[in-house]
């Protein structure tokens, strides 16, 4: 069979054609090699972690109220407030004017023959919106002795020196008192209390650091009035702290 010129041009065109699109493909200076692409992981957005004020925060309070040996006996609760912000870094957890508690563990009234009155009390909680959170702090308040009348009266009138008499103990009302905090507190990354915080568990724990607080848990479990009165009066008799 022959092969005319015609059809031998015509092939030797065509893989002339084929050969140059396959050099082409295999060098292009012009062409870079094709490269993966790395698929961007977009992090989940992590919960805000709680913030904790630590056990032995100082806090400065107020007395709301005045309180004295003369008016106030064993037993006797009285108000403070808090008195500056608590903060942990740039957030507020306790607010100033929070409301707080203490109360009178032992007092004697303003003695004879110039003696002062005195009087003992303990920092008890404040209240962050209703929820109590204990505090510790210890105090002993006394009035200031009458001595110079007390000295005449002694040398120049014997017996009526009696008459004479000392002062009473007395916390006036904007008397700053330091507290700190019992144990740790959780918030809340927006300040607020956290659920975790069980009160009921602080307060138990609190109750068990002095002895004092001891003996008045045990009073206050014994279920009989009475019975209750009692024990509570031998734990300010017995001063136990």
């Amino acid at each position: 069979m022959k092969i005319t010129f015609a059809a031998q041009y015509l092939c030797a065109v065509s893989l002339c054609a084929l050969s140059t699109a396959a050099s082409a493909q295999e060098v292009n200076p012009g062409t870079a090699p094709a490269t993966s692409v790395p698929t961007e992981v977009i992090a989940e957005p992590q919960p805000p972690k709680d913030l904790v004020l630590n056990a032995g925060t100082p806090i400065t309070l107020a007395v709301s109220e005045e309180v004295n040996s003369s008016t106030h006996k064993e037993g006797d609760e009285f108000r403070l407030t808090v008195l500056n912000d608590v903060t942990i870094g740039q957030t507020v957890v306790i607010p100033r004017g929070t409301p707080a508690t203490a109360e009178i563990t032992w007092r004697t009234g303003k003695g004879a023959f110039g003696k002062s009155g005195k009087m003992e009390f303990e920092l008890r909680s404040i209240y962050l919106d209703g929820t109590q959170v204990p505090l510790t702090g210890s105090f002993r308040q006394e009035g200031e002795g009458n001595t110079v009348a007390t000295g005449v009266g002694v040398i120049a009138i014997g017996v009526f020196a009696g008459f004479i008499t000392g002062k009473r103990a007395r916390l006036p009302v904007g008397r700053e008192l330091m507290a700190q905090v019992a144990q740790n507190v959780p918030f809340a990354a927006n300040g607020q209390l956290s659920p975790s915080y069980n009160s009921s568990t602080a307060i138990k724990m609190a109750e068990a650091s002095t002895p004092f607080r001891k003996c008045r848990a045990s009073a206050k479990g014994l279920g009989d009035a009475k019975q209750e009165q009692a024990a509570m009066k031998k734990c300010f008799a017995e001063r136990m702290e």
